[in-house]
């Protein structure tokens, strides 16, 4: 066996899907979702040219694809809502806080998209509320909880 054929087979042989092999149900389903975040984040980057009169800097639009990253549950969100309101509810969420006096109504593509205010304000609430889950907010000079031990087991 030459070196050739070794290397060949060792490059074959690093991935576990092998183009034209039938994929395994497990397989299937990484990648469908490695597909649909992909999709998700594409669609954030067109949303975020169309909406470049927010001026949201680098590190705003980080935080856009984080949240997307984050919540990749969208019918958890809104069931009724589209991807792209739900993705700019995110935007509108990372612009609102450096101005928090936008309104949603002064835009003309959120209602292009289906994004209204009774449909942000519940986005944001359950989002929230997500967060809340993960990282109770516990008062510091509190008796009932030990902070040390919240903090060294990351339950703070």
């Amino acid at each position: 066996m030459s070196v050739e054929s070794t290397n060949k087979l060792l490059r074959k042989y690093e991935n576990n899907y092998v183009q034209g092999e039938r994929r395994t149900t497990i397989q299937e389903k990484i990648h469908k979702q490695k597909q649909l975040k992909r999709e998700k984040h594409e669609l954030t980057d067109e949303l975020l040219n169309e909406t470049k009169v927010l001026l949201l800097t680098n590190t705003d639009k980080e935080h856009v694809h984080y949240l997307v990253n984050k919540f990749d549950d969208f019918n958890s969100l809104h069931r009724t809502a589209s991807k792209e309101a739900i993705i700019l509810a995110f935007i509108f969420y990372v612009a609102k806080t450096k101005t928090p006096k936008r309104q949603l109504k002064e835009y003309s593509f959120t209602s292009k998209y289906g994004l209204t205010e009774p449909v942000f304000e519940l986005i944001m609430c359950r989002i929230v509320q997500r967060l809340l889950e993960e990282a109770p907010i516990v008062p510091k000079n509190t008796k009932k909880y030990d902070n040390d031990i919240l903090y060294k087991t990351g339950l703070r």
